[in-house]
């Protein structure tokens, strides 16, 4: 357990749609990390990551063809968020790289993990891979349920 993310899974890992395959895809994912085996993992995390941004996506009304590649959806929704003004100045070029994260984890996806006949990436390598997808994707549960929050009117909550 020493080495497996640090990220609580359940605030990451969501079932945000009446798939009946999300809780099977998350329960072995969990299953995996918790095994300490983020080289096995990896080709569900990266399934996890296509359905989780077609599904942001498609709730902005975009859809995306089934055979683009991870990198281009989360480079869709990277500019939707840039285009709702729902990330600062300061968190967009931090998107841009994440980016190149999930083309990373595409092509290890690929060419080093269990959806094809390939040799299983480096465990240091595939943990490295996982914890920095995790923390994307926490970051992105915590847009997603500011964006979800009803807005306040700041002028209700104080009487003068």
């Amino acid at each position: 357990m020493e080495n497996a993310s640090a990220l609580n899974l359940d605030d990451v890992f969501k079932d945000f749609s009446p798939d009946t395959t999300l809780p099977k895809l998350r329960a072995s994912i969990a299953a995996d990390l918790v095994a300490e085996n983020p080289d096995v993992a990896l080709d569900r995390v990266h399934t996890y990551c296509v359905k989780r941004f077609r599904n942001l996506l498609a709730s902005r009304n975009q859809a995306v063809d089934a055979k683009t590649p991870l990198d281009a959806i989360f480079g869709a929704y990277g500019k939707a968020l840039r285009d709702e003004g729902a990330v600062s100045e300061f968190a967009l070029p931090t998107l841009r790289v994440q980016h190149k994260l999930f083309d990373g984890l595409n092509q290890a996806r690929n060419k080093r993990s269990f959806a094809h006949d390939n040799a299983l990436l480096d465990v240091s390598e595939a943990q490295f891979i996982i914890d920095s997808v995790l923390a994307s994707l926490a970051f992105i549960e915590r847009i997603e349920a500011s964006r979800r929050a009803p807005a306040t009117d700041l002028d209700d909550e104080f009487p003068f």
